[in-house]
């Protein structure tokens, strides 16, 4: 792992930790959620960027590929939420759920998962035109740690009392 992929971790991990450590301060000031989602993403798309040796060329393509499916998969993952709202809703303790509202949300979530995992796939092949063999293995790799990272973050704070992220 080279150091700026380090250090973009670190930086992943502290924008992260910014709910727990903050909430042993005063009143913070955060920023929502998203802005610090699109700080990770821009951070993540910079560093691969640089250490897939992109051409000139291939620079905005490529962003624009990855920026169009991580937008993409950031709606799969709002209606994720939706959906498990909605199913968390309908099975609540002491009242009686809809069958028919259950198996709605049940398969609907399924859908979605299987559209999630799929944005990937799809997401490759329209880079194969843009990369390299090697930079799409690079590239794959690269997301591949930035969310291994991301779980056990996540997986940190749920231990320390944090809210779980369902998709991961």
């Amino acid at each position: 792992m080279t150091r700026s992929f380090k250090i973009g971790l670190a930086l992943v991990g502290a924008l992260l930790a910014v709910g727990p450590i903050n909430a042993q301060k005063a009143p913070p000031v955060q920023r929502p959620r998203a802005a610090l989602l699109q700080d990770i993403d821009r951070m993540f798309l910079n560093q691969v960027t640089r250490e897939m040796a992109l051409s000139p060329e291939q620079v905005p393509r490529f962003q624009r590929v990855v920026s169009t499916w991580a937008q993409k998969r950031n709606t799969l993952e709002a209606e994720e939420r939706r959906l498990r709202q909605a199913l968390n809703g309908e099975l609540r303790p002491g009242v009686a759920a809809n069958p028919d509202s259950v198996s709605k949300f049940v398969d609907a979530l399924n859908d979605n998962r299987v559209d999630y995992a799929n944005s990937f796939r799809d997401e490759m092949r329209e880079l194969m035109p843009i990369l390299s063999p090697v930079q799409r293995g690079q590239f794959q790799i690269a997301r591949d740690r930035l969310l291994q990272r991301v779980r056990e973050l996540q997986q940190q704070r749920q231990g320390a009392g944090g809210p779980a992220n369902p998709r991961t």
